[in-house]
């Protein structure tokens, strides 16, 4: 008959336990990462919110022109954010600046969020800016809901 090596059972269970510890780290290391990829997503997400309503405020003030860079913005917004209401209504966009973060973390200033989140600008100054991530993880649809506003604003300033 075959009988087992001697020390086989201890280097089965060796090898066992291994995997087991192993595992269960893999899984902690993973569900730690992806706690804070959710963290940095929705600290990106107040960020683009921030940037499409500063491009908002931005375009009700003065001529009713899209900014054309970030510093455009910056100088309108200064240290705090330009407006806490639109005063065009529609529901292709937010009215206030409550309703428009949804609840995100709001970044403290438009120079914070422009480090988070920034624009890319048209050559042609009646389109609007399209606001992008600058690689950093956001929610499934922040972008396409941000961008949203700014085309449906630039819409109607077009019709006008």
């Amino acid at each position: 008959m075959n009988q087992p090596l001697p020390g086989s059972r201890t280097t089965a269970r060796v090898l066992f336990a291994s995997f087991i510890i192993i595992t269960v780290g893999t899984f902690i290391w993973g569900f730690m990462v992806a706690n804070k990829v959710r963290a940095r997503a929705k600290e990106t997400d107040g960020a683009l919110r921030s940037v499409a309503w500063a491009c908002l405020c931005y375009v009700q003030q003065g001529d009713r022109t899209w900014p054309d860079s970030e510093a455009s913005i910056l100088a309108v917004a200064g240290g705090a954010w330009p407006c806490e209401r639109i005063e065009v209504q529609s529901p292709g966009w937010p009215d206030t600046r409550e309703v428009a973060m949804a609840g995100m973390l709001i970044p403290p200033s438009a120079a914070e969020a422009l480090k988070i989140a920034g624009l890319e600008f048209s050559k042609n100054p009646i389109d609007a800016p399209h606001v992008i991530a600058r690689g950093n993880p956001s929610g499934i649809d922040t972008l396409e809901v941000v961008n949203g506003w700014l085309t449906a604003y630039g819409n109607l300033s077009i019709q006008k």
